[in-house]
């Protein structure tokens, strides 16, 4: 008897969850049916999405050329680099910039490339680090210091080679500019005696080692006076006779410290034999520098 009632129950319990479910998915089947179409229709009426674009290994700009130095078997394969130039087809005249000894930074190094691109240069900035594995050359002393040296001033040469090769470039108008250690790659390269020199160079805040007569291509230096890294003195008593030929001309910037040109904070950087140098941006040299930098490269490239 239990039993049958036990069947009952169960029955009627079943019957009235089918009603409630009946009249539920008669209210909610034509909304739910309409939502569904709507969602295929417009899944195809929607334009496929194009698939996204991949930039380049190192981004817009991105360049690879080959290093001479492979020849030797101690050099990389290829070196690395980023391009700019002016609008149009050329040929224009073109800048190989060489970074200083903490790598390409992409504050002043950039800055500097897009400000050259719009004089009309094609600028190339140069990584010498990267390919070599290394992230700064700052307390590197003696053999060490000066083999970097040696493999950057090959840099900046196989740089121009590629330059020369590009059809929107003037093969026969292209400069070198370097800050600090490039800048001293820069006086370094126009020592090298070569049948294709740069046009003319830039060199901000070198180390100036040697007497600086029997370039290969006109010099404009520009430095701080309280440099306390690459002392402007170093540079001002090695200064050729005036008149001399080809032009070295000498800017020291009263009361600018290292790396004057470029903006941010005032900081403290660590060079070799445990020395502490101040790095600090002045505005008013900057924007002297760059005033004397446009005149310079028009006058020996344009």
């Amino acid at each position: 008897m239990n039993t049958a009632r036990g069947e009952q129950s169960v029955r009627f319990s079943l019957w009235i969850e089918n009603v409630i479910l009946g009249r539920l998915w008669a209210v909610v089947r034509l909304p739910f049916v309409a939502a569904v179409l709507l969602v295929l229709v417009s899944c195809a009426q929607a334009p496929v999405p194009a698939p996204a674009k991949i930039e380049a290994p190192g981004g817009p700009g991105s360049v690879s050329f080959a290093s001479s130095e492979v020849a030797t078997g101690s050099g990389p394969r290829n070196l690395t680099g980023r391009l700019r130039k002016p609008e149009g087809a050329g040929p224009f005249p073109a800048v190989v910039l060489l970074h200083g000894c903490g790598g390409m930074q992409p504050g002043r190094d950039s800055l500097w490339a897009r400000m050259i691109a719009g004089w009309g240069y094609v600028a190339l900035q140069v990584d010498s680090f990267g390919p070599r594995g290394l992230a700064s050359v700052c307390t590197y002393t003696g053999s060490e210091a000066e083999d970097i040296r040696r493999k950057r001033v090959t840099d900046a040469y196989d740089a121009k080679r590629y330059l020369a090769g590009l059809p929107f470039v003037d093969r026969g108008r292209i400069a070198v500019m370097g800050w600090s250690h490039g800048g001293a790659v820069t006086l370094d390269a126009l020592f090298r005696q070569t049948e294709a020199p740069f046009r003319v160079a830039v060199a901000y805040y070198p180390s100036c080692r040697r007497m600086l007569t029997g370039l290969n291509a006109p010099l404009l230096i520009l430095i701080g006076e309280a440099d306390d890294w690459t002392p402007a003195t170093r540079c001002s008593e090695k200064m050729p006779k005036e008149g001399s030929v080809p032009e070295v001309s000498l800017r020291v910037y009263p009361g600018a410290h290292h790396a004057f040109d470029g903006p941010g904070r005032a900081r403290s950087v660590a060079g070799s034999r445990g020395s502490i140098h101040r790095l600090e941006y002045h505005p008013e040299a900057a924007a002297d520098s760059i005033v004397r930098v446009r005149a310079f490269l028009e006058k020996h490239l344009k």
